[in-house]
């Protein structure tokens, strides 16, 4: 079965809370296992885990503010905190708490502020190919950040720009996995796309990273191009992290070009 036909299977929620709202995508039952997207995707691309560890965990995969059917944020210049926010506000709905977290790429960014602001929720936080942020680079280099993506949106369109950019986000290419990253690229909105890009532009995983975490695993793809293994080792290093965790053959989408091994890391936390 395609990819494609494995998400129809996982319906879209919502719900509502604080006056917003928020979707995500659901199944499965056990402990709690909450997926953070990238900055170019949406709770669909997690559809090897909704899908695969359904038995395992009772996973929510969220639509960022701005992605899928999930309201802004209310700010024009949102950091990690906003989004954090965001995320416990929607839990707290839902009544969950004592939750493995996953962020991936922009996602880790988020992830790392909610479990700096909340950490008695979290039993263990994931960072995946992490997009570590362009806080402490220049002015020049925020800017070019921060109009990256939104331009190539309103430029080539959300099937466009998955034609440019998804053969980068993977090491296999497959018809399958393209087709799953344009379909998700089509629930990117332009105001949730510029948020997301002035969040990578202008706010730092640093600011939020303690070290020796003891919660703490990092995962990073070894044929990602987008975030080097050697970057995301350096930060982990840096931090000294003990529980790291290298994927071989694994572009950006690690999670999706080696389900299985990105699983079975998620399973070692249960």
């Amino acid at each position: 079965m395609t990819y494609i036909a494995q998400l129809a299977q996982v319906e879209l929620k919502t719900v509502q809370f604080n006056g917003v709202k928020q979707s995500y995508r659901e199944a499965g039952q056990g402990k709690t296992l909450v997926l953070l997207h990238g900055i170019s995707s949406g709770s669909g691309s997690w559809i090897r885990q909704l899908q695969d560890l359904s038995h395992d965990f009772h996973i929510i995969a969220w639509d960022a503010p701005g992605y899928g059917e999930s309201d802004l944020l209310n700010t024009a210049q949102p950091n990690a905190t906003d989004y954090a926010k965001r995320l416990k506000g929607m839990l707290d709905a839902l009544n969950l708490n004592n939750i493995i977290l996953v962020g991936h790429s922009l996602g880790a960014l988020q992830a790392a502020a909610f479990n700096a602001l909340y950490p008695e929720c979290v039993n263990a936080l994931v960072l995946a190919n992490v997009a570590q942020g362009y806080k402490d680079f220049d002015a020049q280099k925020q800017t070019d950040v921060f109009e990256k993506r939104p331009k190539m949106l309103i430029e080539l369109g959300a099937t466009g720009m998955a034609n440019s950019r998804g053969p980068y986000l993977v090491a296999h290419a497959t018809q399958n996995a393209m087709e799953l990253i344009t379909a998700v690229m089509q629930d990117i909105s332009l105001d949730g796309f510029t948020h997301a890009s002035y969040l990578l532009a202008y706010d730092s995983i640093q600011s939020y990273l303690q070290e020796q975490q003891k919660n703490t695993h990092v995962v990073m793809g070894m044929s990602d191009g987008i975030t080097p293994a050697q970057d995301i080792q350096a930060l982990a290093d840096t931090y000294k992290f003990g529980h790291c965790y290298q994927i071989e053959d694994a572009g950006h989408l690690s999670y999706l070009d080696q389900a299985e091994q990105f699983n079975q890391i998620l399973l070692s936390l249960k």
